[in-house]
């Protein structure tokens, strides 16, 4: 097979050699008395050994406590090697062996995802369990988790698994006049890559306490599907408040594009759920009371 297709010169308007070839440029045309919807296919080979990072889906919940003043963040990923493939059946000695020498592999062998300084409590698991193979740098410009997937990913593989961290909330949220507020996040972070990484579907949710209300967003992300939702967790009454948007085709170029989310908290709401909470405790209390004075014995009392 060639490197790459030659067209006649003939049909080149300066009747010079098609493709011109510069380094690794290519230059087709000009071209002159083209009809209208004329098709001539090319093909160029080059090769590449770099991981083609593909995720089919990414889930990614944002979590916001106004009580524990945190964001706590959550990603969720279906990773594909869209790289070369292997010829022959993978060797884990063979890879051992590769490890010292380092030579050049479209394999993925591990994922960096800079995240906001003051970021803590970071974890890492597949489907499997917790990944131990991680690990990460805090830092006042920027904090850095490495992560190391269970297995090298090579071409045509796949690899799902979540990593998730918290976040002082005060860095993210401000409030506006009366019982307004306003969130400002990143809308897509994970992992950056040299080679890039390119998202099929992204599906973020904003989980915002527990009562509030006129939830509006703003974002330079093309959004296909938006929706506002309850979504309950531990010692809700009714559920939280659940901003869900959807995006497709997404690289990392979005990376620096931010979502703003404004809401309204009524104060009152912010009391919904220690007030569940003490009513919680004194029906335990009143239950445990009420078993305790019940006659549990067995058969009739001896009287004298």
């Amino acid at each position: 097979m060639p490197d790459y297709t030659s067209l006649s010169a003939d049909l080149n308007a300066e009747n010079k050699a098609d493709p011109q070839k510069q380094g690794s440029t290519f230059t087709y045309g000009p071209y002159n008395d083209i009809p209208a919807g004329a098709e001539q296919p090319i093909s160029v080979r080059y090769e590449l050994t770099k991981p083609l990072n593909h995720a089919s889906l990414l889930e990614r919940d944002l979590e916001v406590s106004h009580w524990g003043g945190n964001l706590a963040s959550e990603e969720r990923y279906w990773l594909e090697n869209k790289g070369a493939s292997l010829k022959n059946h993978f060797s884990r000695v063979e890879w051992q062996k590769t490890s010292y020498m380092n030579p050049p592999t479209s394999a993925l062998k591990e994922l960096t995802l800079p995240l906001h300084p003051g970021a803590l409590n970071p974890y890492f698991t597949d489907d499997i369990g917790n990944v131990s193979t991680s690990r990460f740098r805090p830092g006042k410009k920027e904090a850095l988790l490495e992560i190391k997937p269970r297995y090298p990913v090579f071409g045509g593989w796949k690899y799902s698994f979540r990593v998730g961290w918290d976040a002082d909330l005060s860095t993210y949220l401000r409030k506006l006049q009366g019982n307004s507020y306003i969130l400002k996040v990143p809308f897509l972070e994970g992992p950056r890559m040299p080679e890039g990484v390119e998202y099929a579907r992204v599906n973020l949710r904003v989980i915002l306490p527990e009562g509030a209300i006129n939830v509006k967003y703003s974002t330079s992300v093309p959004i296909i599907a938006s929706t506002t939702t309850l979504h309950k967790t531990f010692m809700d009454t009714v559920g939280r408040t659940t901003l869900s948007l959807s995006a497709i085709n997404i690289v990392d170029d979005f990376r620096d594009r931010d979502l703003i989310v404004t809401y309204d908290y009524p104060w009152l709401a912010g009391f919904r759920k220690p007030i569940v909470i003490t009513m919680g405790i004194f029906a335990l209390f009143a239950v445990v009371y009420v078993v305790g004075t019940l006659d549990n014995s067995i058969g009739k009392k001896k009287t004298t």
